[in-house]
């Protein structure tokens, strides 16, 4: 029986004249025109990419390959440098392909998006808005008209002036905090002896077991170890979002602003024994000639203290890949000991806390926990969340928004310690399970307004890019790059670039939930999901693909080709809500 976490990679398949894979039941099943495969490991470099091609096919139950996408014909295709000719898999049996490891292009033409009832977000130019559709200008999709009526947001500036970081869309950069192991010393070395590196003890290899796993466009934990990402560049003002999923009681712990850095304690100088005291205090003293010298009672040195040492997590990073790097000491696990000067907020099942990590002037860690204004959430065990903090330093404020409500709100009067940008997570149940995905570090414009009240069910919203103005009425359209909106107390014509969100009411969307949805609108087979760096997100039922180029129906959007030069990954099955199988996505 296949362990729990097993990811499987066909390493080598030989060169074939007929290449025909099923794929069924616990692995898959070669033609008997095939010589068996060998199967290796992953481990904890799964995405990494393979001399047989950059791409990467995850199937259903939990097997891997790499290659090289041939595209979509009765079924897809798939290349690889050893095969003269592609191979063949059923789509059902499929679960994702990912792009070049999740390496591949960023699309930086376009940051506004819109998003439609279905969930899906399209990133292209918004053309125009009237009483019955859109029109965009996509380099993804091309130019496209889609109903009204399947609009649920526009986003002409969604990051409220840059983002930052999206992803997970590959694991580089992100580091496994592992423990440190008790060195021990060697009474045979002599003074002589050099060590064979300078930092003996403090990076390990990586173990066979990772404490996170990264799949798809998540990462997936299996102990209770931390997960960092040093460089997540967290600006002073911003907000950070991301998808939680979880099995068994919640307990997670994000480091927010940390700089990784601890203070070392100096060694304290040892006092001199008594005996040594009073031997020096009746030293003989030196005399002159024929008289004795008086006295001259000398004054204590000032002692000086030693200067604070000071280790940093990134001077024991050996490069910017996904490694796991030994800095936790067993007996000093504070979360400024781990995290160094920030803070870290710990979510449970009913409520959050937040607290403050720094170290004293005599290099103590210290961790102080912050007062909240509201601290009352309510989260079932085994379920997921879209968790959001949006903070600004300069003004000591903190908020925490899950599934978009307000939960709680800190303001540290103290000001914000230090000036670390990175950010960390920690699942601390080791016998749970946590899913982290679609993580996003943004700038804020300081709007406080939960993301469920910007929605109305008779007007349509529209928030300004400063963060302050909001208004609400009726859009009436959108030309000439000027958004017309009425509503009882103006008649305004506003330069879309000067918008950050148009919300539209929820009367004049399409209901998915209703009992009187038009077969029309419901998907003939499970659709594959097209997920774009760094936000974009369309689902369709491929009717074919090559060339780069997918063609697909779409209750919402109709027939469209798909760019896929961009794109960095396809998900052909979403994740169960039952979060027992995870692990065979891996």
């Amino acid at each position: 029986m296949k362990p729990a976490f097993y990811p499987v990679l066909l390493a080598s398949l030989p060169s074939l004249s007929f290449c025909e894979i099923v794929v069924k039941g616990g692995g898959i099943l070669l033609d008997k025109n095939l010589s068996k495969h060998e199967e290796t490991s992953t481990g904890l470099e799964a995405s990494k990419p393979d001399p047989a091609g950059d791409d990467l096919i995850l199937f259903d139950n939990g097997d891997v390959m790499h290659g090289i996408f041939g595209g979509i014909q009765d079924g897809l295709l798939w290349e690889r440098k050893d095969i003269d000719r592609p191979i063949k898999f059923s789509i059902p049996a499929i679960r994702q392909v990912v792009f070049k490891g999740s390496s591949g292009v960023i699309m930086e033409k376009e940051t506004s998006f819109i998003t439609l009832v279905s969930g899906d977000r399209i990133p292209g130019e918004i053309v125009s808005l009237d009483e019955n559709s859109l029109v965009i200008k996509s380099s993804i999709v091309g130019d496209v008209t889609i109903p009204r009526e399947h609009i649920k947001s526009l986003s002409p500036n969604p990051f409220d002036g840059e983002l930052f970081y999206s992803g997970p869309y590959n694991s580089n950069g992100w580091i496994i905090l592992d423990y440190r192991k008790a060195e021990k010393k060697d009474e045979t070395e002599t003074k002589d002896t050099k060590p064979d590196q300078p930092k003996t003890g403090v990076i390990e290899d990586k173990e066979k077991s990772s404490a996170w796993i990264h799949s798809g466009a998540s990462f997936y934990s299996l102990d209770n170890r931390a997960l960092v990402y040093p460089d997540a560049n967290m600006p002073d003002i911003g907000r950070l979002k991301f998808k939680a999923a979880w099995k068994g009681r919640l307990n997670l712990t994000l480091a927010l602003h940390s700089d990784f850095t601890r203070v070392i304690p100096p060694e304290k100088n040892e006092e001199p024994k008594a005996e040594e005291a009073k031997e020096a205090e009746n030293a003989v003293k030196p005399k002159g000639e024929g008289e004795k010298k008086p006295e001259v009672k000398e004054e204590p040195e000032e002692l000086i203290p030693a200067p604070l040492r000071k280790e940093k997590l990134i001077d024991f990073r050996e490069n910017n890949g996904f490694q796991s790097i030994a800095w936790i000491d067993p007996s000093k696990r504070t979360h400024a000991d781990m995290f160094g000067t920030g803070y870290t907020m710990t979510l449970y099942s009913s409520y959050p806390n937040l607290s403050r990590n720094y170290f004293s002037e005599a290099g103590v860690a210290r961790t102080q926990r912050m007062a909240s204004v509201r601290s009352n959430i309510s989260l079932s065990e085994g379920g997921d969340a879209e968790i959001e903090i949006r903070y600004n330093r300069k003004e000591s404020i903190m908020i925490l928004f899950i599934n978009g409500n307000y939960a709680a709100q800190w303001n540290d009067l103290g000001g914000f310690p230090g000036d670390g940008t990175g950010f960390g997570i920690v699942n601390n149940t080791s016998n749970a399970r946590v899913r982290i995905s679609e993580v996003m570090i943004t700038s804020w414009n300081g709007m406080t307004d939960s993301a469920n009240s910007m929605v109305h069910p008779n007007r349509d919203l529209v928030l300004l890019e400063n963060g302050t103005d909001r208004y609400s009425g009726q859009i009436i359209g959108i030309e000439g790059g000027l958004a017309h909106l009425k509503s009882a107390y103006m008649d305004a014509k506003i330069p879309v670039k000067d918008l950050s969100k148009i919300v539209l009411k929820e009367s004049s969307s399409t209901d998915l939930d209703s009992d009187d949805l038009s077969e029309e609108l419901t998907w003939e087979q499970e659709p594959v999901t097209i997920v774009y760096k760094p936000f974009g997100k369309i689902k369709l039922n491929p009717i074919s693909a090559e060339d780069n180029l997918l063609i697909g129906n779409s209750p919402f959007l109709g027939k469209v080709t798909v760019d896929l030069s961009a794109a960095a990954m396809l998900r052909f099955i979403e994740g169960s809500p039952d979060l027992s199988d995870w692990f065979d996505d891996l």
